[in-house]
């Protein structure tokens, strides 16, 4: 995605670049007739003004009429045949915008989200699509009043040179005035685009946690919050609005001045002979339309330094390098039977101390592995390197040889299912939440997988069975619930590297004893990696792994480790008399 304002309009415009020139063409069009249809009004005006009384000529009247409504008809169709372009393509370049950014978006690292608020992103997104389509709409207005100005001055500078370099040099004065006060503009509207974004981030966060507020009664606390931010938008928006109401009483004034002072200048040419009567009539009617062009352009131009304010604003959070990029000649990842390998791994997130140093350990094909440890140990972060959502400070983490930093990110995920201990569901059907692990899959694959995941039972008690709408990351399901759904969407997808983070943590004993079946005949033949704080469950594991620290200190099987009487049998024993430690 391009970085500045100027650059992202301009990618857009070479992809509709013969829709911006056809438009160009008929605007140019219709400033011709515009500039020549007031010269037949004034010679009709000075025809009847030098008609003796009762002598008026008809004839030639109507002919200067019918010219001047041929003129003026042709022109305003002309004109009004564009809007039909513009309502082609500006749909168009909506909806690419959109997409566009929301590929650009879903190639950020995962620390890219843990950084900004969802409602925030989204905020941007709709502010980067919404003000490309005002920013086209109003360069199309921009080069309307710019050509009707330049043609205005070429029909001036014919009436005479005087009025030619009187316009010059007026031209200059009104870009200068209107460059400055739409410097001013920019500023404040970048700084009310940020204040809107923090708003609009405030109330989704608050919507997107909403149980978390009526179980502690706080939405009180939440109300302060928003209006904080609100206080701070309004007084962003009063600063920019009265910032505005100056500008446009500047405008006015040069505006007012700039007509009076072209009728003196006139009125002076008229009186030496240097115009005559058709002149002056046609000059000062030409006048009036530009002096009020320029005074929309100067507003246009300062509603353009608001609206570049606003992209600044949207491509500051949206328009930056991911910090996790596919290698120039990265490959696709296919495996089978995976075994995972750690080389001398040092990672630390971002300039904290480094959690893992020179961490070497091998994961053997379709090995079961358990990780344990307390809170903070590094057994997330162990699992989350495995999937590349962090690069790795040092070292190389590699399956079946292959460097995970030297294959696509999309083939690695694709061999890697994720069973997490928060599942988030999309607020759609059951039937598409489950087929999400393998979207080719029909209906019959996803029943068998529901099956599978013990998850069917439930599923046939809704009206809807499978088209049940589960709501917002799955609300109308329990905890438990969503797990199976979770679980079922990775029978679906049977990638071979399984990762579970705490699987069953949220499921009763009778739901944990229906499904350890099913995930027993998951795991065949597949990789596992399982974190637990539930050490129980990690019985039937080939080996476990203890972190502390960033270090393993202890590995081996569940005797083996009980018998060795460390961390894991302390930790065993602990849940054994009825303690738990997260």
């Amino acid at each position: 995605m391009e970085k500045t304002p100027a650059r992202f309009i301009l990618h857009y415009v070479k992809i509709f670049k013969w829709s911006f020139f056809l438009i160009g063409f008929l605007v140019i069009f219709r400033q011709i007739t515009e500039a020549i249809g007031p010269w037949y009004l004034a010679k009709i005006y000075e025809t009847v003004s030098a008609a003796p009384k009762g002598n008026i000529p008809w004839q030639q009247l109507f002919v200067y009429a019918l010219w001047l409504a041929t003129i003026m008809l042709a022109g305003m169709i002309v004109a009004e045949s564009a809007m039909f372009i513009i309502a082609r393509f500006m749909p168009k370049m909506r909806t690419m915008v959109i997409k566009d950014t929301f590929e650009d978006v879903n190639r950020q690292s995962i620390s890219f989200f843990s950084r900004e608020m969802t409602g925030n992103i989204s905020g941007k997104v709709q502010l980067l699509s919404n003000n490309t389509i005002d920013l086209t709409g109003s360069c199309h207005e921009i080069f309307y009043m710019v050509s009707n100005l330049i043609v205005k001055t070429i029909v001036l500078s014919w009436i005479s040179w005087y009025f030619g370099v009187l316009m010059v040099f007026w031209t200059i004065a009104v870009v200068l005035i209107s460059r400055k006060l739409g410097k001013t503009r920019r500023q404040l509207g970048i700084e009310t685009g940020r204040k809107t974004s923090a708003a609009n981030g405030t109330i989704v966060d608050a919507l997107a946690n909403y149980s978390e507020i009526k179980s502690f009664a706080n939405f009180n606390f939440e109300k302060i919050n928003l209006l904080k931010s609100l206080r701070q938008l309004r007084h962003a928006e009063s600063k920019e609005r009265y910032v505005m109401g100056i500008i446009r009483m500047i405008q006015q004034t040069v505006t007012v001045c700039s007509g009076v002072g072209f009728l003196f200048v006139s009125i002076y040419m008229l009186k030496e002979d240097i115009i005559n009567v058709t002149d002056f009539i046609y000059a000062n009617t030409l006048f009036m339309t530009v002096s009020h062009l320029a005074f929309s352009l100067s507003w246009s131009y300062n509603n353009i330094a608001r609206i570049f304010g606003n992209l600044t604003s949207a491509l500051e959070t949206l328009a930056v390098d991911p910090e996790i990029t596919d290698a120039p000649n990265a490959k696709t990842l296919k495996i089978r039977k995976a075994a995972i390998q750690f080389k001398n791994v040092t990672f630390g997130y971002g300039a904290c101390e480094p959690l893992f140093k020179n961490l070497s350990l091998e994961i053997l094909p379709q090995e079961k592995v358990g990780l344990v440890g307390l809170s903070g140990s590094g057994k997330s972060t162990f699992v989350k390197l495995i999937s590349r959502y962090y690069d790795i400070n040092d070292g190389t983490i590699s399956i079946n040889g292959h460097d995970i930093r030297n294959v696509t990110q999309n083939s690695l995920h694709k061999n890697i299912s994720v069973i997490p201990q928060d599942v988030c569901l999309f607020n759609r059907t059951l039937m598409e939440n489950i087929r999400y692990g393998d979207t080719d899959a029909d209906e019959k694959m996803v029943i068998a997988a529901a099956k599978k995941a013990y998850a069917d039972n439930f599923i046939q008690g809704f009206p809807d069975k499978y088209q049940t709408k589960v709501g917002d990351r799955g609300v109308i399901l329990s905890g438990g619930e969503r797990q199976r759904i979770a679980i079922a969407r990775a029978i679906l997808k049977n990638a071979p590297i399984l990762i579970f983070d705490e699987a069953t943590s949220a499921l009763d004993s009778q739901s944990e004893r229906h499904i350890q079946k099913s995930l027993s005949n998951l795991m065949k033949g597949k990789t596992v990696l399982a974190i637990a704080h539930r050490l129980s469950t990690l019985r039937e594991m080939d080996r476990i792994l203890v972190f502390d620290k960033g270090r393993i200190i202890e590995s081996g099987s569940h005797e083996e480790l009980l018998a060795q009487k460390g961390l894991y049998f302390k930790l065993y024993n602990m849940q054994a008399d009825g303690f738990v430690r997260g």
